[in-house]
């Protein structure tokens, strides 16, 4: 069972397509995987994640396994939203 559940910001999909991952393709479901790993994690960030400017705030950064794709994230005790992905590694904050 999930200890987070999972949400996509309204704009999260369309980012996917862009960088060139189809609905249903094997890129665009390892996206997915990705997030739902997120959710199911016991701890976040992981060890693996950088903070990164993202709009007025920051963001975490987790690198969907063996793509050049990055989920940009943020989560509480109860959520993990997914904001967006992007197509090379975002430069960390600090």
């Amino acid at each position: 069972m999930a200890r987070r559940v999972a949400k996509l910001s309204t704009t999260f999909r369309r980012s996917v397509i862009a960088l060139g991952l189809a609905p249903g393709s094997a890129g665009f479901r390892a996206v997915l995987a990705t997030v739902a790993a997120l959710a199911d994690a016991d701890e976040l960030p992981g060890v693996s994640d950088d903070e990164t400017r993202f709009g007025r705030g920051r963001a975490f950064v987790c690198r969907v396994g063996g793509r050049n794709v990055w989920i940009l994230y943020r989560f509480d005790d109860d959520h993990v939203f997914a904001m967006t992905t992007r197509g090379e590694p975002p430069v960390p904050a600090d």
